[in-house]
């Protein structure tokens, strides 16, 4: 069997990466539209929630907005969990949830942009991309039970 020349802590740096970048594509998607953030949740006096300038589907973005940060965080802090306790090789095990919730806040991000108001998202959405790229190009983590790491 061939060895691989990147080792399990190195792709565990490389998801990692991936993931602070989704949340900073978030967080910056959000402070950027905060107008159009607190009049989802109903706190704008002139398009109350429910109405028909702000109906109540309009809620569902927001809320699915930071559960995807607080699944994004989770999942950091699992990771740099098992690079401190030296059990790289678990860390992976989030890894499908992870990429669901990806695609998940991509999808419903590209859903508000692009259909619902067209606000000034191309920068997140393109550190979004290049985050899904990252995701993508790391190898899964093998469990090859050493400790070099």
């Amino acid at each position: 069997m061939a060895k691989r020349r990147i080792s399990n802590k190195a792709i565990v740096i490389m998801k990692i990466i991936s993931a602070l970048g989704l949340l900073f594509a978030c967080c910056l998607y959000l402070f950027m539209n905060s107008a159009a953030f607190k009049r989802d949740l109903g706190l704008d006096a002139s398009a109350p929630l429910g109405s028909a300038e702000n109906p109540w589907y309009n809620l569902l973005f927001p809320i699915l907005l930071m559960l995807g940060f607080s699944f994004i965080i989770y999942y950091v802090g699992n990771m740099i969990l098992r690079v401190q306790a030296k059990q790289v090789w678990k860390a992976d095990r989030l890894f499908i949830l992870y990429q669901m919730v990806f695609t998940g806040l991509l999808l419903i991000t590209i859903w508000r942009w692009f259909l619902l108001d067209f606000t000034n998202a191309v920068f997140p959405s393109v550190i979004m991309i290049a985050s899904g790229v990252l995701n993508l190009c790391t190898p899964k983590i093998i469990d090859n039970n050493n400790q070099d790491f």
